[in-house]
């Protein structure tokens, strides 16, 4: 029987002098009990529950298997927090040494759009996303949309911008992890086809708490910020014209995604540090072999002074203090000798800041790119992308508004090329379940090519 109020607030008051005294009159007590993952995770202090709500980690935790009341792992932030817990629920002292379920028996749960399978020796999470997409193509006369009649005439249409099914977990221990996922939706232009393959990853963390890593497979190569975040996270419908897929002739190609290599990647200083670096192929996804005998190198290093910042765009991470993230970043990429004689030799550097506070969110990144023809001179090609957005009704609806603009080549005058947009969204569970509105223009200086396109897209995780 679960104990009264009453009953509750007196174990409180009892335990607390047991723990070193009578609180003080302008100190109230703090006791907090949440779950996630499947674990029981109890706090005693409000800094600690303030820091797990914003990087999901309990600073200094204490674990006790199977002492929940469904067996299962309870966390807690200190030992006031056991003495705490062991009160508030009449545990004798030694409640931890309580009779255990069977380790090796079979857990199956479901939360925040993941079915997971627990075993003694794996972890297995199922989800599923999928994007449903409403576009309208408006262009300005006189360019004119494939399978239009008339320059300028719109071209709406429908979409199932992407459907994927992941898997991800630990098997054998819990250091050694695997992500894969499939997208059944095609794959995106300029990606290699061949199967619907998009991310194969074996990591194993050396460290064993995630301060070096290293993985081997086809992934996302560690460059570019709005790249490196999924595209279920993003604030507008997709990623803008430096690393979208965005209707010819408004592409960037300043970010390729997914590549088959192997990297090492960490968090370190007390997760203020973030890096990874890479060796790829450079050639994109499911390429059979590398097309030349040169490799893709990438590199990126973050300070988080605050604390981690995620890579998921709009605020739903601070309450009362701000989030802040700077970052540097390299990649070069050498295709000469691959297929054609215009193929570049690709230097780039960037940088990029994420600012997080009470609903407000702001993004920038600069690409500084030098490209290097097989015949030919060599030519600066730089980019850069910002994006605002604040909450209205916090957690529930946003807006938000990007600008992006590169130039294809700084030995042609005149030919950049932009983006400017505004979005609205409803989130009704955040971004496992979303309604985004956005509208944008796009430019393209070179050819006097103008475009309007509106987008409404429903994505659901499930």
């Amino acid at each position: 029987m679960r104990m009264s109020t009453f009953r509750r607030t007196l174990a409180l008051a009892a335990t607390t002098l047991l723990l070193g005294g009578a609180a003080r009159a302008d100190e109230p007590l703090f006791y907090r009990e949440a779950r996630s993952e499947g674990r029981l995770l109890v706090f005693a202090s409000p800094d600690a529950f303030e820091a797990w709500r914003r990087t999901g980690v309990v600073p200094a935790p204490i674990e006790r298997p199977s002492l929940g009341p469904n067996g299962e792992t309870v966390v807690f932030d200190g030992e006031a927090a056991v003495a705490l817990y062991r009160s508030m629920h009449a545990l004798p002292e030694k409640a931890e040494h309580q009779e255990k379920p069977d380790p090796k028996a079979t857990r199956i749960y479901w939360k925040d759009g993941q079915t997971t399978l627990e075993t003694e020796h794996a972890q297995i999470s199922l989800s599923n996303r999928v994007q449903f997409r409403f576009t309208d193509q408006m262009p300005e006369a006189p360019f004119q949309l494939p399978g239009t009649e008339n320059p300028g005439d719109s071209k709406p249409s429908f979409r199932v911008r992407r459907a994927k099914t992941r898997l991800e977990g630990w098997f054998w221990r819990k250091e050694l992890t695997f992500d894969f996922s499939l997208a059944w939706a095609g794959p995106d232009p300029g990606v290699s086809q061949g199967t619907p393959l998009e991310d194969m990853r074996i990591s194993y963390d050396v460290s064993g708490h995630g301060a070096f890593r290293v993985s081997v497979g086809q992934f996302k190569v560690p460059f570019g910020r709005q790249e490196m975040t999924s595209s279920g996270r993003l604030q507008m419908a997709d990623r803008d014209l430096l690393s979208a897929d965005v209707t010819t002739p408004f592409s960037g190609d300043f970010t390729h995604g997914r590549d088959t290599g192997i990297d090492v990647e960490g968090l370190v200083a007390g997760d203020r540090l973030e890096y990874g670096a890479g060796v790829f192929n450079g050639n994109a996804r499911n390429a059979l072999e590398n097309d030349n005998s040169k490799f893709q190198y990438d590199a990126h290093v973050t300070f988080q002074p605050l604390g981690n910042v995620a890579y998921s765009e709009g605020d739903f991470e601070t309450k009362d203090k701000p989030l802040l993230a700077v970052g540097v970043e390299f990649e070069n990429n050498d295709l000469s000798g691959a297929t054609n004689a215009t193929d570049f030799d690709t230097t780039t550097w960037g940088g990029y800041l994420v600012f997080k506070y009470k609903g407000a969110s702001l993004f920038g990144e600069y690409f500084a790119r030098n490209r290097a023809p097989e015949i030919g001179a060599s030519f600066d090609s730089p980019g850069w992308h910002a994006q605002a957005g604040y909450f209205l009704k916090r957690d529930v609806v946003e807006v938000a508004f990007h600008y992006a603009t590169w130039d294809p080549s700084s030995a042609v005058p005149g030919n950049d090329q932009s983006e400017v947009g505004g979005v609205v969204n409803y989130y009704v569970k955040k971004h496992n379940l979303k309604v985004q509105t956005d509208y944008r223009h796009l430019k393209d200086e070179g050819s006097n090519t103008r475009m309007n396109e509106l987008r409404i897209q429903t994505q659901v995780v499930f």
